[in-house]
């Protein structure tokens, strides 16, 4: 696997200033206001860049299409819809990995889909900081 087709390599954003790191655009599709912001805290600490929080499976598909992610973290249950359904939709028009983050530990892989982690909730961060950045690495 390759790097991450998005990934912007570090620059110098002004004089004196550390280096600017938006290694990767994540999507996360989440239906609890609370982990979704928690998912996003960690993403940008990361270094990366959040460019959608969704809840809907509609919305997902919406804007994966917009934004072009290059990684979609997504729960299972949304408000309406669901993430299998929301990335295999998101499948038909662009290969992108996803790491499940989910309760519903009844998950199988779709191969329809570039699953590339399932991560049960409630989740360490250390194991969702470890996939996140093993994908934008291109480990997978």
């Amino acid at each position: 696997m390759t790097a991450l087709p998005n990934a912007v390599p570090d620059r110098k954003s002004a004089k004196d200033e550390p280096p600017v790191r938006h290694f990767a655009q994540v999507m996360i599709l989440e239906d609890e206001p609370l982990v979704a912001l928690e998912l996003q805290i960690l993403v940008e600490d990361m270094g990366h860049r959040v460019c959608a929080v969704v809840d809907t499976e509609a919305d997902a598909v919406r804007q994966a299409d917009a934004t072009a992610p290059d990684l979609v973290i997504a729960d299972i249950q949304l408000r309406q819809g669901n993430g299998v359904n929301a990335m295999e939709r998101i499948a038909e028009r662009r290969d992108v990995p996803v790491i499940f983050v989910s309760g519903n530990h009844a998950f199988t892989p779709n191969p329809q889909i570039r699953t590339a982690r399932f991560i049960a909730k409630p989740f360490r961060v250390e194991s969702l900081r470890q996939a996140v950045a093993d994908l934008c690495r291109g480990v997978a």
